[in-house]
């Protein structure tokens, strides 16, 4: 059976979500967020077999781009009827045949995509190893006083961004947690959260400065977004690309390989 979750939406649809959700947080987290804090940006479409998700299908329609979610046994065939951005960031965690029928169906609609393979890392208590730097460089929680320095390395990543949204990242929301580390009061490496749920949080936006690489900053600010999870009860959850050996190799003991899943990106 095939839910559209918004059409359908009641006591027993959420219900049904919500403990997917507590068995499996990793696999539902976005699916269980995006109904919760972003309904109006949000459509998806459950398949359901007795009392149990066996896959879906999230579209979050956010800025700049659409984003996508093919899970499981995803309900493919209801993309003929949905209208689909030419800006979308696909991620699929499925049997090849699902993803394949999805590229099918892209293509279909004119767009072609460049794919990469992606790793779904978690981070329980039970495995976390807390990285601590040594030196001079600080690593702490950003603030709002760290507006300027938080535009200024984001502008080095190669995205520009407002002093009044850096104000919402950086005033801890419930949705953001950054932290960063600083060399003489110089920010050169950042890492942050853009999804926190009780059970999961989900860490991104990782970055060092070109200057800076290859000294375990990037492991340090993650080490310490890490902890706040786990200190909170959550685990943490990062993507990881599996052609990204130093990250891979960043990550190795502290995280566990969760799954994987192919990133579609024609933005």
């Amino acid at each position: 059976m095939i839910v559209d979750v918004f059409r359908e939406l009641n006591r027993d649809v959420l219900s049904l979500i919500k403990r997917a959700y507590m068995v499996d947080p990793i696999r539902y987290a976005y699916l269980f967020y995006d109904i919760t804090y972003y309904p109006e940006f949000t459509e998806a479409y459950l398949n359901v077999v007795g009392n149990e998700i066996i896959g879906y299908i999230l579209i979050f329609r956010g800025l700049p781009h659409t984003a996508i979610h093919v899970i499981g046994n995803a309900p493919i065939n209801v993309l003929n009827e949905v209208s689909l951005s030419n800006r979308l960031v696909i991620y699929a965690e499925a049997e090849p045949k699902y993803v394949n029928s999805l590229v099918n169906k892209l293509s279909s609609k004119g767009m072609v995509s460049l794919s990469r393979g992606g790793i779904t890392m978690i981070c329980q208590g039970s495995t976390f190893r807390e990285f601590v730097i040594h030196g001079n460089a600080v690593v702490r929680k950003l603030s709002i006083n760290d507006i300027d320095e938080f535009i200024k390395i984001k502008s080095i990543q190669g995205t520009q961004i407002s002093k009044a949204e850096t104000l919402i990242r950086l005033s801890s929301p419930p949705h953001w947690h950054y932290y960063g580390l600083f060399i003489n009061n110089e920010l050169v490496a950042i890492a942050g959260t853009y999804l926190k749920l009780p059970e999961v949080w989900i860490i991104g936006d990782v970055f060092t400065t070109p200057n800076y690489r290859n000294r375990g900053f990037a492991k340090a600010v993650v080490s310490a977004v890490t902890k706040d999870a786990i200190n909170a009860g959550a685990m943490a959850m990062l993507y990881v690309d599996e052609n990204n050996i130093s990250a891979l190799k960043l990550y190795k003991g502290a995280w566990l390989l969760r799954g994987t899943g192919v990133h579609y990106n024609n933005v």
